[in-house]
């Protein structure tokens, strides 16, 4: 018995020192307060560009509802179509960059469905004085973290987002 005296009171001194406790609570209180942070952050992020990619959406609606056409810088009239992919990326370009394949305008069936085919567009797919029209902007958004964006399913971080409208063209002459 006379080997462990000497390990008892080792054992002593070692667990009734109070160093290193407060760097213990920080290592326990940091990691909570950093996660809120950045799924702050993360979440702000993920909304700012949800609403940017909403209100570009309706700024490019309401140019293809009055049947306005817009300019490309040497002052060519552009079409109907264009004008609306230039509408919703001008609008978005200082949060996000949507690309011009990535928004479809077409035409909805008499019972509001998509055609068949949405991504097929025509030369006419702005629609006539009248028609029923859908744009449809897909954006794929890239989260910060693998925090946050691993409960969106995945893994990766990577969610697309999807903004769409449904419009009817005034009466307008072309």
């Amino acid at each position: 018995m006379i080997g462990w005296r000497p390990f008892r009171k080792r054992i002593r001194t070692v667990c009734g020192n109070d160093s290193g406790v407060s760097a213990v609570e920080v290592g326990i209180t940091l990691l909570p307060f950093l996660l809120v942070v950045f799924g702050v952050l993360e979440f702000g992020w993920y909304f700012l560009q949800t609403h940017t990619m909403n209100t570009a959406v309706s700024e490019g609606v309401r140019i293809g509802t009055t049947g306005a056409v817009l300019e490309d810088p040497p002052g060519t009239p552009l079409s109907r179509e264009a004008s609306i992919k230039k509408a919703i990326i001008d609008k978005a370009e200082g949060i996000m960059v949507i690309y011009p394949g990535d928004i479809k305008i077409f035409a909805v069936d008499a019972d509001w469905t998509d055609p068949d085919d949405p991504a097929v567009v025509n030369a006419a797919a702005a629609g006539g004085a009248g028609a029923f029209m859908r744009v449809r902007v897909l954006y794929d958004h890239q989260f910060f973290t693998g925090l946050v964006g691993g409960f969106f399913g995945g893994g990766s971080g990577l969610v697309q987002l999807t903004s769409e409208s449904t419009y009817r063209n005034e009466n307008f002459i072309l």
